[in-house]
């Protein structure tokens, strides 16, 4: 595969192999495709992996695998409504990271030398790439831009980046339950700065798990099958939603001078609903069976008590002034509907 070629070059080496017998044990035996053998330079001495699938298909990989992946490159070339919609080229480079693509090249079609990106163009292009795990522009020309991943396969431990984004949400959830109870919600900014932090690791997650659906020899590396893929995927999906949702609280608390005979109430059922998100998240790192099953029974009752603090905010006069307060009931209502998900993933996970 041509290095700079996003995904196209050869096809798919598909061939039927006959199995034979060997030796007295009379182990069934094939061989491999001479092509690829030559590709990853094998011999009677090496050694390759061999993973059995969900649907009962193998994959094997070589062992010897180089730290030279495949570079996929893509280029965005630039146009004028580029250059007035700064959102466009935020989302270009985006789903082109997501897509795999290793080279990210923008570019002027036709361009003279004299010709510049504009300069608020030049700025959402580096705002952008510092949001996304892993790229650097490694050349900035007044008419070419070009970004590279410089984070390789290895770097990416895809199972401690999983437990960072889960540990971020559950701090993030504990440091803003604290702020309520002190009734100071001035010193959000933090907290949101490590929001941001972790839906990089979130996006880079993502990237790797879909590259390596694409690029099987990529999952071998990470030690994934494609049943583990999309596990994860749903998982960190999930994880990435609630992490959402605790934005919102802190962006619609963020200022506000909390009554104090309000505070007992709402951080108390948050406390809960961060228990219980805890608990899922253990259930599926840890592959407890038990733990998932309790939590998806046990989301019905906490609902139940929101309403319960939504009829005693009711009582209060001026209801009004706990507006702020309804709309962080009805956000942790959809961390307990994550809950669920994650705790439904984990037992697609353990049966």
């Amino acid at each position: 595969m041509s290095p700079n070629n996003k995904r196209k070059g050869k096809k798919k080496i598909s061939e039927t192999r006959k199995l034979v017998k060997w030796g007295s044990s009379e182990t069934l035996i094939m061989s491999l495709p001479r092509a690829w053998v030559k590709k990853f330079h094998l011999s009677k001495e090496s050694e390759v992996s061999v993973v059995e699938n969900a649907d009962g298909s193998l994959l094997v990989n070589p062992l010897n695998l180089s730290n030279d992946r495949p570079r996929f490159e893509s280029t965005i070339p630039f146009d004028d409504e580029m250059g007035e919609d700064d959102q466009l080229i935020e989302l270009e480079i985006m789903t082109r990271y997501l897509d795999g693509s290793d080279i990210i090249i923008i570019e002027r079609s036709g361009s003279r030398g004299d010709e510049k990106f504009p300069t608020r163009f030049s700025t959402k292009v580096t705002e952008s790439v510092q949001n996304l795990l892993g790229l650097e522009i490694t050349q900035f020309l007044p008419s070419r831009i070009q970004i590279k991943d410089i984070m390789s396969i290895h770097e990416s431990n895809i199972d401690e980046l999983v437990r960072i984004i889960a540990n971020t949400t559950i701090d993030l959830f504990s440091s803003l339950i604290e702020l309520i109870q002190n009734n100071d919600l001035d010193s959000v900014d933090q907290l949101l700065i490590a929001r941001a932090q972790e839906k990089k690791y979130y996006l880079r997650i993502l990237r790797e798990l879909r590259k390596g659906l694409l690029v099987p020899q990529s999952l071998a590396r990470m030690g994934l099958t494609a049943q583990d893929t999309v596990d994860l995927a749903f998982f960190i999906t999930d994880i990435n939603e609630t992490s959402e949702e605790l934005e919102f609280m802190l962006k619609t608390m963020k200022g506000q001078k909390l009554d104090e005979i309000t505070i007992p109430m709402i951080s108390q059922f948050m406390d809960e609903v961060k228990n219980i998100f805890m608990r899922s998240v253990d259930s599926f790192l840890f592959r407890k069976k038990k733990e998932a099953i309790n939590i998806i029974k046990h989301v019905p009752s906490l609902e139940r008590k929101k309403r319960m603090v939504e009829n005693k905010f009711d009582e209060f006069p001026e209801t009004e002034r706990f507006v702020h307060f309804q709309i962080v009931l009805d956000l942790n209502s959809k961390v307990l509907d994550q809950c669920k998900s994650i705790a439904l993933t984990a037992l697609r996970r353990i049966l």
